[in-house]
C-alpha cells in the first residue's frame, strides 16, 4: 500500500512538474515528434532497401558475374550464356542460372487476336531458375514451359494486361518475329518490388544459348569453401577464351547478389537500383534530427531542474535515495518520449504516402507487431539517454546545496547546455549548406552541354527493325514527316539518355599501327544529325541525297559520323582530313564494315555523369545492339493532336500496338533521379532542423528570460534601454552560434566534397554557400530570441519585482 502511494506521488509530481510550464512541455514533445517521425520514416525505407532479394533461395551464396573493362574502369553486367558450361566446371561453384534478356535478340511483339501487343521484361530462363529465383507458380507447369521451345509463362499482371484475366493458361498467342504460336503454360505471381530482377513473362532460354553477344545475366552459386579470387580468375579466362579478349583489359569479378540493389547501378541493369549513399545520408539526417530533439529536451530538463530543486530536497530529507530520484526523473522523461512517440506513430501513418513518393519506393509497414515492439523499445531508449544526463544532474547534490536552490548556478549545467546549442546550430549550419550544394549540383548536372538536343524530342521504342532499316524505309520516314508538328525523322538503336548497347571493335585506320581506344556505336538513318541535334564540326548529315549512306550488305559498306575527341588517336591533324577517311570495324552482327567518314561532330554525353561516357560512332542502316526505335524532331513535344496523330500513323505503318511514345525530356529528367529525391529529402530535413534547432532556442530563451526578468526589471529601473536589454539577452545565444561556425564548416567541406567526388563534372564548392548558411541561421536564431527578449524588456519593471 505504501508503495502504491509512493508510485502514485510521483506521477502527481511529475504531472504538476510537466504541466507547469505548459509552453514549453508542448515545444519539448512537439520537437521530440518531429525527430522521432523523421527516424521512424527512415527507418521503414531502410528496412525495405536492406531487404531486397534476401527471400532468393541461397541468397548468401548466390553471385552476379559482371565484366570489368580495365581501361575505361567501366562495369557492365551482361554475359554470354555461351559460357554456362565451362563455368560449371571451375571447382567451388555449385551451380549457375542464366537470365537471357531477349528483347537484345529479338522484337518482343505477339499477337492476339487482331491486337498486337509487346511483352514487358520477357525473359529467356533455364529450368533451373527455382533455384535462384523465387516463383510462386499460380496456374500451369512452369518446368514444362521452360523445358519445351513452344511455351511461354506469364506473370499475373501480364495475364490481365494481355488476356484480361489470370486464367490463361492454354491460350496462344502469336510470336510475330518468327510467326510462331507460343501457348501460355504457366502463370506466376508478381515478383516483389524488393527485388532487382525485372521478370513479367518467361521463355525457354534453350534455343538462344548460342545466340551472338553479350545479351544475358549470369548467376553462380559457390560451394561452402569455395576460392573466389580462384573462381573469378577462371572466369576471366573463359570469356577471353571464348571471344578473344586480352584479359588484362577486361576482367570479371562476383557481385554478391544482396548487394546489387545498393550497389552503383551499372550500365543495362534490368531495375533502377537503389543508393547506399543516398540511404546513408538519410539515416544520417533522422539521426541528426533526433539529436537535435533530444538535445532540445536536455536543454529544458538541465535548466528546470534549478527550479524543482527545493522538491528534490525535500524528498532527500524524507528518506529518498539518489536511485528513487533518477528513476523518477528518468519516468518522466520517457512518459514524454512516449506521448511524442504516438504523435510521431500518427504523423507517420500520414506522411507515409508522401515520403514513399520522395523516395521513389512503396513503403509499408508489414508487420505492425514488429513495428509496435520496435517503437516502444525505441521510445524508451531515447527516453532514458535523453533524461540520463539531467537525472544525475539533479540527483547528484547534496540535500544542503539542492534546499539552498543553488542548483542553477552550476557551471557543469551552463557548459552542457551551451555545448548543446552549439552543436544543434552546427547541424542546421551543415544542412544548409549539403541543401544549397545539393541542389546547385543536380542544376548543374541538367544544364551540362550533352550536346545532343533534349528538348521537343519524342522517342518510339519498339519498332519493327525490318521496317525502319530497310533501303525503303525513306518513304516511311518521308511520310511521317509529312504529319503537321513533325520536322525529322531517324531510327536509333540506342538511347542517348542511357546507353548506346554496342560498340565497335578491331578498328582498323590507314596510317595507325593500333587503335585501342573503346569506342560505342550507334545505328541510325538519315538526317541524324538535324533529329539528335548533334553538333557538326565538319562535313554532312546523312541524306537521302547520297543513297550511298545507307549500309549496303554486298558492299559491307556505309557512311559514318565520328566524334571530335576521336581525331587525334586516328592520326588526323584537324577535322577537314578525316573526311573521306575509311573506318574498318566489327559491329553488331558485320564483321570488317568499311565505314566512310562523312562528318565530324562535337561529342555527345551519354548517360549520367556518374559514368564515363564513351565516344560513339553513327553509321547509317546498320543497327546493332537489337533495340530498335525511332527519334522525331518536333515542334512541340507536349502537342496532345501530335501525339495523336503520331500513334496512328505508327499503328498503321509500323504495325506497332500498343504505341510508347517517350519524351527525350523526360527520360533524362529520370538520369538524376536518385539525386533530386536526395536533394528534396534534404532540404526537407534541413528545414526541419532550423526549425527544431529554432523551438529549442525559443523554449530555452523564453525560460532564462522568465528566470532573468527580476534582473531586466532592475537594469530597466536603472535606466537601461529596450535595445541594451535585448542585446544582452540575445548576446550569449549569437555567440555560441558563432562558436557552432567554427566547427560545422570543415565538417560540411569535407562531407560535401565526398559526396561531389562520385561525380565525373561536379561544381566547386562557393565560399557564398557556406555565406549564405551562416547569415541564414544567425538571422533565424536572432529573430527568434530578440522577440522574447524584446517582449521582456517591454514589460512593466513594477508588475517583476511586485511579483518578486
Amino acid at each position: 500500500m505504501q508503495s502504491n502511494s509512493l508510485i502514485q506521488n510521483y506521477f502527481l509530481a511529475a504531472y504538476r512538474s510537466l504541466t507547469k510550464d505548459k509552453v514549453n512541455l508542448v515545444l519539448t514533445i512537439l520537437g521530440l515528434s518531429f525527430g522521432l517521425c523523421a527516424s521512424l520514416l527512415v527507418i521503414i525505407y531502410a528496412i525495405n532497401e536492406s531487404s531486397y532479394d534476401k527471400f532468393q533461395p541461397n541468397s548468401e551464396t548466390t553471385y552476379r558475374v559482371v565484366q570489368h573493362h580495365v581501361p575505361s574502369s567501366s562495369d557492365y553486367p551482361l554475359t554470354t550464356p555461351r559460357a554456362d558450361q565451362h563455368i560449371r566446371k571451375i571447382p567451388g561453384v555449385e551451380d549457375v542460372f542464366t537470365l537471357i534478356r531477349t528483347q537484345w535478340i529479338f522484337n518482343s511483339k505477339v499477337k492476339i487476336g487482331d491486337m498486337f501487343f509487346n511483352l514487358d521484361h520477357l525473359q529467356g530462363a533455364p529450368e533451373n531458375i527455382n533455384d535462384f529465383v523465387k516463383i510462386e507458380t499460380i496456374d500451369g507447369d512452369l518446368v514444362k514451359v521452360l523445358a519445351e521451345p513452344d511455351y511461354i509463362a506469364l506473370s499475373e499482371s501480364e495475364a490481365n494486361r494481355l488476356y484480361g484475366t489470370t486464367d490463361a493458361v492454354g491460350k496462344t498467342m502469336l510470336f510475330v518475329k518468327y510467326d510462331v504460336t507460343l501457348t501460355v503454360g504457366a502463370v506466376f505471381k508478381d515478383l516483389p518490388d524488393n527485388t532487382h530482377f525485372a521478370i513479367e513473362s518467361m521463355l525457354s532460354s534453350k534455343p538462344y544459348m548460342r545466340a551472338r553477344g553479350n545479351h544475358s545475366f549470369t548467376y553462380i552459386r559457390m560451394s561452402e569453401n569455395a576460392d573466389k579470387d580462384l573462381i573469378e580468375k577462371e572466369l576471366t579466362r573463359i570469356y577471353a577464351e571464348l571471344w578473344n579478349w586480352d584479359p588484362k583489359e577486361l576482367t570479371f569479378y562476383l557481385q554478391p547478389m544482396l548487394d546489387i540493389h545498393l550497389d552503383d547501378n551499372l550500365m543495362n541493369d534490368m531495375k533502377f537500383g537503389g543508393s547506399k549513399q543516398s540511404l546513408n545520408i538519410a539515416i544520417i539526417l533522422s539521426l541528426l534530427l533526433l539529436l537535435i530533439s533530444s538535445f532540445n529536451y536536455i536543454n529544458m530538463s538541465v535548466a528546470q531542474a534549478g527550479m524543482r530543486a527545493k522538491e528534490v530536497g525535500v524528498r532527500k530529507v524524507l528518506g529518498a535515495s539518489r536511485r528513487q530520484i533518477i528513476t523518477q526523473f528518468l519516468s518522466e522523461s520517457v512518459a514524454i518520449v512516449i506521448i511524442a512517440t504516438l504523435i510521431a506513430s500518427c504523423l507517420v501513418e500520414l506522411l507515409l504516402p508522401e515520403f514513399s513518393n520522395l523516395v521513389s519506393r512503396d513503403l509499408t509497414i508489414d508487420d505492425w507487431l514488429v513495428y509496435a515492439v520496435c517503437v516502444v523499445l525505441g521510445a524508451v531508449l531515447v527516453g532514458v539517454a535523453s533524461g540520463l544526463y539531467p537525472a544525475l544532474f539533479i540527483s547528484s547534490y547534496n540535500t544542503r546545496q539542492v534546499l539552498s536552490g543553488d542548483l542553477q548556478r552550476g557551471k557543469t549545467a551552463v557548459t552542457v547546455r551551451k555545448i548543446l546549442m552549439i552543436f544543434q546550430s552546427g547541424f542546421s549550419i551543415a544542412l544548409i549548406i549539403g541543401a544549397i550544394t545539393l541542389y546547385s549540383q543536380v542544376n548543374f548536372l541538367k544544364d551540362l552541354p550533352v550536346n545532343y538536343e533534349k528538348e521537343n524530342r519524342l522517342r518510339i521504342t519498339d519498332a519493327p527493325e525490318q521496317l525502319i532499316y530497310s533501303p525503303e524505309s525513306a518513304a516511311l520516314f518521308n511520310d511521317m514527316m509529312q504529319i503537321e508538328g513533325v520536322i525529322s525523322a531517324t531510327p536509333a538503336d540506342f538511347e542517348l539518355t542511357k546507353s548506346t548497347y554496342a560498340g565497335i571493335s578491331n578498328v582498323l585506320i590507314s596510317g595507325v599501327d593500333s587503335f585501342t581506344n573503346e569506342v560505342a556505336y550507334g545505328g541510325v538513318g538519315f538526317d541524324a544529325v538535324k533529329t539528335l541535334g548533334l553538333t557538326l564540326i565538319t562535313g554532312r548529315d546523312f541524306t537521302r541525297d547520297h543513297a550511298s549512306d545507307w549500309f549496303n550488305p554486298e558492299t559491307n559498306s556505309a557512311s559514318i559520323l565520328i566524334p571530335e575527341s576521336l581525331l587525334t588517336a586516328a592520326g588526323y591533324d584537324n577535322p577537314e582530313q578525316a573526311l573521306g577517311k575509311v573506318w574498318q570495324f566489327n559491329a553488331g552482327r558485320v564483321n570488317d564494315l568499311q565505314g566512310r567518314v562523312v562528318g565530324v561532330f562535337k561529342d555527345v554525353k551519354i548517360g549520367s555523369s556518374k559514368e564515363r561516357s564513351l565516344p560513339v560512332v553513327f553509321a547509317a542502316g546498320l543497327p546493332a545492339s537489337g533495340v530498335n526505335s525511332v527519334v522525331i524532331n518536333v515542334v512541340d513535344s507536349r502537342d496532345p493532336l501530335l501525339l495523336q496523330r503520331l500513334t496512328q500513323f505508327i499503328k498503321t505503318r509500323l504495325d506497332v500496338n500498343p504505341v510508347n511514345i517517350e519524351v527525350v525530356s523526360d527520360k533524362y529528367e529520370m538520369i538524376y533521379r536518385e539525386e533530386n529525391n536526395l536533394t528534396r529529402l534534404v532540404t526537407i530535413f534541413s528545414m526541419l532542423a532550423v526549425f527544431l534547432t529554432c523551438v529549442g532556442m525559443f523554449g530555452l530563451t523564453a525560460f532564462n528570460t522568465q528566470r532573468r526578468s527580476r534582473e531586466v526589471a532592475i537594469r530597466k529601473v536603472l535606466g537601461a534601454s529596450r535595445m541594451s536589454l535585448v542585446k544582452l539577452l540575445t548576446k550569449e545565444a549569437l555567440v555560441l552560434s558563432l562558436v557552432s561556425v567554427i566547427l560545422s564548416f570543415p565538417c560540411a567541406f569535407w562531407a560535401v566534397d565526398s559526396w561531389l567526388s562520385h561525380y565525373n563534372d561536379r561544381i566547386s564548392q562557393s565560399p557564398w554557400i557556406y555565406l549564405f548558411s551562416l547569415v541564414t541561421v544567425l538571422t533565424i536564431t536572432w529573430v527568434t530570441i530578440s522577440y522574447i527578449a524584446f517582449k521582456t524588456a517591454s514589460s512593466r519593471p513594477s508588475n517583476v519585482l511586485r511579483a518578486e
